[in-house]
């Protein structure tokens, strides 16, 4: 048995990563109802082929809070099963959440894990699945003799060879059986990370017993502790029985911190008339009030609250953000905004090999689709100044794309069809509609100035002779040259291809900032 909370709230935590850009729409504040019974995830199993036999062993429920907010549940099932005359053991997580940002309507976020060990607990194979729209991710890993062999669906990404043993979670059941539940007892493990395709340390530790209230019970239990680094630091408080069972975890990382406690069934899948919003929470106050921010091209911040070799990892390779000074612990950067002109743009499509990743088609961007690539040449015609032409796509996913915040993070086929979504949806399709003719695109992450706050956001960044950020959902024009720019008030973290390292990138980029940035306009100048 290993305590099941592990990876599954590492990647609820990383899914709601990806819903955090927002900036993009009128706050809403309509709630719709939820069907808890529909909300289970229905899959068939990728283990379920030719097994004969299966008996279930346990099944748990818990609800997920946040700051007290009920705001999903999750089930943890353990069974054996009979394949090719061998006998298996197969855990299943599966989880459902909703959150909303800044008023809208809750999102729906569902994650599944379905780990495959042999009797003995060495680790075969485990998938874990996420969904937020009408398309999920999956991410997978089989254990060879030799070797660990990652996908992202079914393509590789990596072949990791292992000499040392690791697991999918922590050994609970073994630590059991060697008697370590005892006071002050640590043990440390290898555990296997689908986001980062390696192995990484894990700490488990045994604090002591201790009475807990279990909705309204008192119970004793032991009080362990799980501190480990997979993409980003995570620590994971439990409270479990003798058998090993979790009754109580309280997971934390970055700004965000989750709570899960067992209980029935039926009161795991009740719904909460109440509402959390992730979004309040990671929004940073403005000292100064833009009426126009989309005209601000040039912006002095003083940057604190977060380490500034931190800041100093954030992208400073063009011209649109500089570090002036570095005082204390406090940092002064200059956001700018790039006025590029036509008759400096290269021709497009790029022949160049350097730009190939900026190109391809990924899970989330399908730059290869049939769709997508006929939309992209009716926009664009015979243009072949790669400027004029991402300027034209920007336009027309602008005019084309309804503000929803309702949406997930959808990918540019759901996008295409649908015609709705937040910064995400307008810089997935962007970036898929560039690269579908030849352009080199990616996502920048960072922030923006919005109504008195700075939120976090998401815009495109087109090759066009220099990279150039073009947000197709604030464009903003100068008075002078005509030309499309992205304005001063974006401060850029980081940057993404959207490929199947999105969650790696977008948590890299925002995990060490979000909820502990404080900034303050120093000067600034505005287009006139």
């Amino acid at each position: 048995m290993e305590i099941k909370t592990l990876k599954l709230a590492l990647f609820l935590f990383l899914s709601l990563f990806l819903i955090l850009p927002f900036l993009g729409n009128d706050p809403k504040a309509e709630i719709h109802s939820v069907n808890s019974e529909e909300n289970l995830i229905k899959s068939d199993s990728f283990f379920a082929v030719g097994i004969e036999g299966q008996e279930k062993a346990s099944e748990s429920w818990m609800g997920i809070y946040m700051e007290g907010i009920k705001i999903g549940y999750s089930c943890n099932k353990e069974m054996f099963f009979s394949k090719n005359g061998k006998r298996f053991k197969k855990n299943t997580s599966e989880s459902w959440m909703k959150v909303s940002r800044l008023g809208g309507n809750p999102i729906e976020i569902r994650t599944m894990q379905e780990a495959l060990c042999d009797t003995n607990g060495k680790p075969l194979e485990i998938q874990v699945s996420t969904k937020m729209s009408e398309s999920e991710t999956v991410m997978k890993a089989e254990v060879r003799p030799d070797k660990i062999v990652f996908k992202s669906g079914e393509k590789i990404i990596r072949k990791l060879p292992y000499e040392e043993d690791f697991f999918f979670g922590i050994p609970v059941e073994k630590i059991i059986e060697e008697g370590g539940l005892s006071p002050g007892k640590s043990f440390d493990f290898k555990i296997l990370d689908l986001l980062s395709y390696s192995l990484v340390e894990c700490r488990f530790r045994v604090i002591g017993r201790e009475d807990v209230l279990i909705l309204g019970e008192k119970m004793n239990l032991w009080h362990v502790k799980t501190e480990t680094t997979f993409v980003i630091p995570i620590t994971i408080e439990e409270w479990i029985d003798e058998s090993g069972e979790s009754w109580k975890s309280i997971t934390k990382t970055g700004f965000l911190t989750s709570t899960s406690i067992r209980m029935s069934k039926e009161k795991a899948l009740e719904i909460s008339d109440e509402n959390f919003d992730i979004a309040f929470s990671s929004i940073i106050r403005s000292n100064m009030i833009f009426e126009n921010p989309q005209q601000v091209q040039r912006v002095t911040f003083k940057l604190s609250g977060v380490p500034p070799e931190i800041i100093e990892n954030f992208p400073f390779d063009d011209e649109s953000q500089e570090i002036l000074e570095v005082r204390g612990d406090s940092t002064l950067i200059q956001t700018s905004s790039v006025i590029f002109k036509e008759k400096d743009a290269v021709n497009f499509p790029t022949g160049d090999e350097k730009f190939r990743e900026f190109l391809r088609a990924t899970v989330f961007c399908q730059s290869d689709d049939p769709g997508i690539k006929e939309v992209a040449k009716e926009i664009v015609g015979n243009e072949q100044n790669s400027w004029r032409a991402a300027k034209m796509i920007a336009e027309w996913v602008n005019k084309e794309i309804t503000p929803n915040y309702d949406v997930g993070f959808a990918t540019a086929k759901e996008i295409l069809s649908n015609r709705e979504g937040d910064c995400s949806e307008h810089t997935v399709l962007m970036v898929a509609l560039c690269r579908a003719i030849g352009i080199p695109a990616r996502a920048a992450v960072g922030i923006m100035y919005g109504g008195g706050i700075f939120a976090y956001h998401m815009w495109p960044e087109v090759y066009v002779g220099h990279w150039i950020g073009l947000d197709a959902k604030w464009l903003a024009v100068d008075k002078n040259s005509g030309e499309y720019y992205t304005d001063a008030t974006h401060i850029k973290f980081g940057r993404s291809n959207l490929d199947e390292n999105i969650f790696k990138e977008m948590v890299q980029a925002v995990s060490e900032i979000i909820g502990k940035l404080r900034l303050e306009i120093i000067d600034y100048y505005q287009d006139k």
